[in-house]
């Protein structure tokens, strides 16, 4: 496996069945999709959807049979009503993610009732379809949830991670080189299913006097214990990277720049609790202030420059 080969085309490639020469058929049985709802119908038209395009799924109508399930089976996906009589969403979302933190939680809810994803999105979930269903964006949804669980969590994660040195070695976060990978990823999603995007770029305030002033040794503790801060604050659907030095960055998969705020927020918050400094963020969000990703990355540098600029220790949006 090449360095340079891009992750869209190792996608390709395991949509295709073409890795180590295994076919496409006996590939697309990896990729395991189980949906829990009461609605029998409307299981089913999922069901034939997920199958016409390869994936392998399990149908449930009782939530808690699902969740024992999760204990003998690994899925990439779990599709939830997120209202339910005998389980919600919020709650399923909180029992799978206790079993597999990797598994990507779908919830379904009514066009009219939107205001239930968003809750949904809080509580966890990687992304939400609306019903009455439509086929497309169905299986856009969940080739999006499939992919990132490809890309961060594959059978063969070992083997990608060390040969694309996707890693920066100190934090254990996403390396920049691997931030360019998926913010693509996500960009191009939004091309296929218009959604809104949010990225936060963070700045550990003053740290290059914290390095200088405790030592080397204690500023890489910093970064360590920075990160843990960051990871433990956002979704799992959230992808975390150190973008360099004392910079990380943070996607937001569908989420507004007025959801991003709240996070920015409580990062912040977090920080000033559990770490000896502060921290400044940068925020810009698809479609409000780019569509291009380095327009993007340029208009949250530049609201980055702005918290610096006007005290640190806050955010500031494009």
């Amino acid at each position: 496996m090449k360095n340079s080969r891009s992750i869209a085309r190792l996608w390709k490639r395991y949509l295709q069945g073409s890795k180590h020469g295994r076919e496409g058929e006996n590939m697309a049985k990896e990729v395991n999709v189980l949906i829990i709802d009461e609605d029998a119908a409307l299981a089913a038209q999922l069901d034939n959807t997920l199958k016409a395009v390869g994936y392998h799924t399990w149908v449930v109508t009782n939530p808690k049979e699902g969740i024992n399930l999760l204990h003998s089976s690994a899925f990439s996906v779990v599709i939830t009503e997120m209202r339910s009589a005998k389980m919600n969403g919020a709650q399923v979302i909180q029992a799978v993610h206790k079993i597999s933190e990797q598994t990507n939680v779908i919830v379904i809810t009514p066009y009219s009732f939107i205001s239930s994803a968003i809750e949904a999105m809080e509580a966890g979930a990687y992304g939400y379809i609306t019903k009455p269903l439509n086929s497309s964006e169905v299986r856009i949804v969940i080739e999006r949830a499939v992919e990132r669980y490809f890309l961060l969590y594959g059978n063969e994660e070992k083997e990608f991670l060390v040969d694309l040195a996707v890693r920066d070695g100190l934090t254990g976060l996403f390396n920049r080189r691997y931030f360019n990978e998926l913010i693509t990823v996500e960009v191009n999603h939004l091309k296929r299913s218009p959604a809104a995007l949010s990225l936060l770029m963070l700045d550990i305030d003053n740290f290059k006097n914290y390095n200088d002033s405790q030592g080397h040794p204690a500023g890489d503790v910093l970064l360590k214990d920075a990160a843990k801060v960051f990871k433990n604050s956002v979704r799992p659907s959230d992808l975390v990277c150190r973008y360099g030095g004392e910079e990380f960055m943070i996607i937001l998969p569908q989420t507004n720049k007025m959801a991003a705020k709240i996070v920015a927020e409580r990062l912040r918050v977090q920080v000033g609790l559990y770490l000896p400094t502060t921290v400044s963020i940068g925020i810009a969000g698809i479609p409000e202030d780019a569509q291009e990703i380095s327009v993007l990355i340029e208009k949250a540098d530049n609201a980055l420059y702005q918290a610096k600029k006007t005290g640190k220790n806050k955010w500031c949006a494009a």
